[in-house]
C-alpha cells in the first residue's frame, strides 16, 4: 500500500504542538525498545563510558540513549554489533559518496597500503588528486590539502586574513564551519540568548573559547541588506567572508541568488576575501555548490567525499592568495601537516572522485528530486519541512518556512530525536536532527521501504 500521513484534521485543534505530541508520547517505548534491540551497543556503551568522557569521542554520532556500534558496512547497509543489518542514510556525515567499501577504492587502498602508508615526500598521486579537484572546482587554481574540514577552514581564513591585512571574519549565525575556535561562534545559540534576529549577538558553541573582538562578526544568513549594511559600516577591518554555499545545519537550505551575488560584490568592492566552506556542500553538483549556483569565491574548503573515507581537508582558490605559502614569499603562511596528502587519502581519494562523473551527479539530482518530493507529499498538511539538493535532504520538525537559523530554530528536536530512533528501529541511519544523503550504493527498494517506514512512524 502507499505510504500515507496522517491528515492535517488529526493534528488537533492545539495545532502543531498536538502533532508532535502523538509521537512524543511514545519517545520512552521507542527508547525501551532501542534498548532491546541494542544491547551488545549498551554494553560497549557503558564500557566507552569508563574511557571517553561521557561515553563518546566525536560530538557528531551522539545521540540518546547511545549509538548503535557498528562492525561493518557494505554498499549502503551497515552492521551493528548487535548483528542488526542497518540501511544508511547518512554515510558518515556525507563523506562516503560510493557508499562503504566501494570495490574501486578498496582496491586502490589496498595496492597503496603494501607499499606503505605514509612518508616524508610527495607522491605522484596527490598531485592527480589536485589535479582533478582544480579542473572541478571553479574557484581553483591552486589547491593545499589538510587533514580535515576544520583544518581546511582553519586553513583559509589564515590565508583570507594575511591576503586582506585585516583580522576580522564575517560569518552567519547557524552554520558550522568545523571546531576551530574563530568559527565556533553562534552554531546553534538558544533564541534567548542570540540578540535580534537582524543583529545577532555573538553566542559561544563551546566552552574554552577566548572571544571574539576584533576576531569574528556574526550576521543573519541569507540576508542581503544586512549583509550590506554591515560591510559597508566595517569593511576597513573585515578580511575574510565565510560563507556555507548549502547551509547544513540551519536546514540543507541554499542561500538565495541575491543573497551570495551582494556577498560577491561587496568582497570585490573592499577587497575581501571570500569563502565558501564546500565541505558537504561540494557533493550538490559536479562542480559543486559554486557551479551550481554560479558565484565563484576567492578560496574554497573541501573536505568529505574527496578523502574516499579517509581523513581530508583542502584549500583551493585563487593562485595569488594560496601562493603566500610558496616558499618564495617572504613572510609566507605556514602549513605543516605529518599526514598531509598522504598516500592513502590520495588514492582512496582520487578513486571516489574519478567515479563521481557528470552522469552519476545528474543521477543523484534525478533520485534526490523524487525522493524530496515524494517526501514532502508525505508531510503536506503537517508542521514538516522537507529541504535539501542533489542527493542531500532534510525533515524539519517547524511549520515555518526556512531561509535562515531563526527558522530552522522553531523547530521541535525532541521530535525530530525520537522520530530518528524509531527509524534507527526501524533499520534506518539518519541524524538525530533527520538530515539525511543518498549514495551510489542506495537501491530504490531501500528508498521505499525509508519512506513506509517514515510513514507509519509519523501516522501513529
Amino acid at each position: 500500500m502507499p505510504a500515507t500521513a496522517p491528515s492535517p484534521a488529526a493534528r488537533g485543534a492545539g495545532g502543531d504542538n498536538d502533532y508532535y505530541g502523538a509521537v512524543l508520547s511514545r519517545a520512552a517505548e521507542i527508547e525501551q525498545a532501542y534498548r532491546a534491540l541494542t544491547p551488545r551497543s549498551g554494553a560497549l556503551f557503558a564500557r566507552a563510558g569508563t574511557v571517553f568522557p561521557g561515553g563518546f569521542t566525536r560530538d557528531a554520532i551522539m545521540r540518546k540513549p547511545y549509538a548503535a556500534f557498528v562492525t561493518s558496512g557494505q554498499g549502503s547497509v551497515l552492521t551493528d554489533a548487535d548483528g542488526r543489518a542497518i540501511t544508511d542514510f547518512w554515510f558518515n556525515a556525507t563523506s562516503l559518496p560510493l557508499g562503504h567499501a566501494h570495490p574501486a577504492v578498496v582496491e586502490a587502498a589496498e595496492r597503496q597500503l603494501r607499499k606503505g602508508t605514509a612518508y616524508f615526500a610527495p607522491t605522484e598521486h596527490e598531485l592527480a588528486l589536485a589535479e582533478l579537484l582544480i579542473a572541478r572546482v571553479p574557484s581553483a587554481e591552486r589547491i593545499r590539502f589538510a587533514n580535515s574540514g576544520s583544518e581546511a577552514v582553519m586553513m583559509a581564513i589564515r590565508f583570507g586574513r594575511a591576503f586582506s591585512g585585516r583580522p576580522l571574519i564575517v560569518k552567519f549565525e547557524g552554520s558550522y564551519h568545523g571546531s576551530y575556535d574563530d568559527v565556533s561562534w553562534s552554531v546553534s545559540p538558544a533564541p534567548e540568548r542570540a540578540g535580534s534576529a537582524s543583529q545577532p549577538t555573538p553566542t559561544a558553541e563551546s566552552a574554552g573559547l577566548a572571544g571574539t573582538d576584533g576576531r569574528v562578526a556574526v550576521l543573519p544568513f541569507n540576508d542581503a541588506e544586512a549583509l550590506r549594511s554591515f560591510i559597508t559600516a566595517h569593511h576597513r577591518e573585515i578580511g575574510v567572508l565565510l560563507v556555507e554555499p548549502m547551509a547544513n545545519r540551519i536546514g540543507l537550505i541554499l542561500p538565495d541568488d541575491a543573497f551570495l551575488r551582494e556577498a560577491r560584490a561587496l568582497c570585490d568592492q573592499y577587497g575581501i576575501v571570500l569563502i565558501f566552506d564546500e565541505v558537504i556542500a561540494f557533493r550538490v553538483g559536479y562542480h559543486g555548490a559554486q557551479g551550481l549556483l554560479g558565484v565563484t569565491p576567492d578560496l574554497t574548503t573541501l573536505g568529505k567525499i574527496i578523502g574516499g573515507g579517509f581523513p581530508v581537508g583542502a584549500v583551493a582558490g585563487r593562485a595569488d592568495v594560496l601562493d603566500l605559502s610558496s616558499p618564495a614569499q617572504r613572510e609566507r603562511v605556514t602549513h605543516a601537516g605529518t599526514f598531509n596528502a598522504n598516500p592513502m587519502v590520495a588514492v582512496a581519494g582520487l578513486a571516489t572522485m574519478s567515479a563521481l562523473t557528470p552522469e552519476v551527479f545528474a543521477g543523484f539530482e534525478a533520485t534526490g528530486n523524487a525522493l524530496r518530493k515524494r517526501l514532502s507529499d508525505l508531510c503536506e498538511g503537517l508542521p514538516l519541512q522537507v529541504t535539501g539538493a542533489g542527493s542531500l535532504f532534510k525533515i524539519t520538525a517547524t511549520g515555518t518556512t526556512i531561509r535562515n537559523y531563526r527558522d530552522g530554530a522553531t523547530a521541535n528536536y525532541a521530535w525530530e530525536s525520537t522520530v530518528s530512533l524509531a527509524l534507527l528501529n526501524a533499520g534506518f541511519l539518519m541524524t538525530p536532527g533527520l538530515s539525511g544523503v543518498i549514495s551510489t550504493a542506495t537501491t530504490q527498494a531501500q528508498i521505499d521501504a525509508f519512506i513506509d517506514a517514515l510513514a507509519q512512524i509519523i501516522a501513529s
